[in-house]
């Protein structure tokens, strides 16, 4: 499970990737959080899975026209072996390109939230 799943195109955000049994990794080895063809980012460790910080916004897909979201492969690898051993996806989003703003808000905040100036 990721937490959140859905982040704002244009914003820095953290996810909580929930894993009950993390894989022991040899001396000096590292998780990382992969984000689509993103550059890998280390990952924190924590009781129930790992924290990492999205992808740098410069390094993210571009939305396709008429949508208002573009869904990511979210993995996490070994830096040893480089092998991907859980992988999710996360969707960044981005409301203003919608007509009905408030709407694409609603349906990806599950919250109506003043965030549609143009």
């Amino acid at each position: 499970m990721v937490v959140p799943d859905r982040v704002p195109i244009g914003q820095m955000s953290v996810v909580r990737i929930v894993i009950k049994t993390l894989p022991e990794l040899p001396h000096n080895a590292q998780h990382r959080c992969v984000f689509g063809n993103a550059t890998p980012i280390h990952a924190n460790v924590m009781k129930e899975g790992l924290l990492c910080t999205t992808s740098p916004v410069n390094e993210r897909p571009t939305i396709g026209d008429g949508l208002d979201h573009v869904l990511v492969p979210l993995s996490v690898r070994n830096s040893e072996t480089n092998k991907d051993f859980v992988s999710r996806s996360l969707a960044f989003y981005d409301c203003t390109r919608k007509d009905s703003c408030r709407m694409c808000l609603l349906h990806w905040l599950q919250r109506t939230v003043d965030r549609c100036g143009r």
